[in-house]
């Protein structure tokens, strides 16, 4: 059996049918009040699938079997005593559902399994923990409506909510501030069918499109929309990171696309206010609307960053007055129509070649 738990705010009956679709071989999936029960020929091949899908907050390979008390206790000491290795701290959880048909309560599963466990691994100092929290190892079991399920393993998923279930979004990967804008977008349940891929030089090319490689990657997209383009920014120094931005937003704004809704990977840990209130005003005054992921975070941009796979932001806080982009704003509109001028467009299968695939078509 391969149980999944949603994450938070996911809608069971939408993620049960993904599933089913996604998962060729599984021979049902059916919804237990707020686990998505699987039963499939091949359990790690599909946990393995599950545990990498948006909208899954955790994944367990799992033995059915009756809930009877005592047929639980003894599944849960037996999972226990194969899992557990020399001192080890380990605590029992166990999930009652309300609609379980048992005459107990979680702690008496809990309390008994816990004794019975501890007796039986003593000569290994193998001992209960206090929390959850405190525990080297957890042995979860779930108590639903007619079988109760005892897991064997069980895998963290990417939470969020299924990729699409909010529509589609058109976004740029342009730096790693960017690439993590998009992936907390998809995350969030947008679909990012369609990439601008703006690059300074053949250098940023590279960088930028192993990011890209990484998005396609963790969202496990078959196919992704490249609108490839080399920009032009004509300055150095605070200025031309600003100046970057600007440009690359007027180019979201300005491409003929059928989406009007645009990722912008603005934060006030890095820009200033004044900068992403007339990057927000810009986009709506264009009748679009703009999504900032990113915008109120600051201390958890790295942590958020090492979690989906970005080594390092590399960004800093720029500190720039207002009056300093105000010369620009011609070189901005022109630098952004010259841009989508000489776009490129990609329509690449993904594949162990990827990155290498994008590279040579542009």
């Amino acid at each position: 059996m391969v149980i999944a738990f949603p994450s938070p705010f996911s809608d069971e009956r939408a993620l049960s049918e993904t599933i089913q679709k996604a998962a060729r071989g599984t021979i049902s999936v059916n919804v237990e009040y707020n686990c998505i029960i699987c039963e499939t020929r091949d359990v790690v091949k599909l946990a393995s699938h599950l545990a990498g899908m948006h909208g899954i907050k955790s994944v367990a390979i799992a033995n059915k079997l009756s809930t009877n008390f005592s047929d639980v206790i003894a599944a849960i000491v037996e999972v226990g005593s194969k899992v557990m290795l020399p001192r080890d701290r380990f605590y029992v959880k166990v999930i009652v559902q309300p609609d379980a048909e048992c005459d107990y309560v979680s702690r008496d599963v809990e309390f008994a399994a816990s004794g019975t466990l501890a007796v039986r691994l003593a000569s290994i100092k193998v001992l209960p923990a206090k929390t959850e929290e405190a525990a080297s190892r957890v042995i979860l079991a779930v108590i639903a409506k007619q079988y109760a399920y005892v897991c064997i393993q069980v895998m963290d998923g990417p939470g969020g909510f299924i990729i699409g279930s909010r529509g589609r979004a058109l976004s740029s990967i342009h730096d790693s501030l960017s690439c993590l804008a998009c992936l907390m977008a998809a995350n969030a349940g947008f679909d990012c069918t369609t990439i601008v891929l703006p690059y300074v030089d053949e250098s940023e090319l590279a960088i930028n499109a192993k990011l890209l490689q990484l998005f396609a990657t963790r969202t496990r997209r078959k196919k992704q929309k490249i609108l490839a383009m080399p920009i032009n920014v004509p300055s150095k120094g605070l200025v031309s990171v600003l100046l970057k931005e600007k440009i690359i937003s007027n180019i979201l704004v300005k491409c003929q696309n059928n989406n009007n809704r645009i990722v912008l990977p603005l934060t006030t840990a890095v820009h200033p206010i004044w900068f992403i209130e007339s990057i927000i005003k810009e986009t709506v005054f264009a009748r679009k609307m703009p999504f900032a992921p990113l915008m109120f975070l600051s201390t958890e941009l790295d942590r958020y960053a090492h979690e989906v796979g970005i080594e390092q932001l590399n960004v800093s806080a720029v500190k720039l007055a207002k009056g300093k982009l105000e010369k620009y704003s011609n070189t901005i509109d022109a630098q952004a129509r010259l841009a989508i001028k000489h776009m490129k467009t990609l329509d690449l299968e993904i594949g162990p070649n990827y990155l290498h695939d994008i590279i040579d078509s542009i």
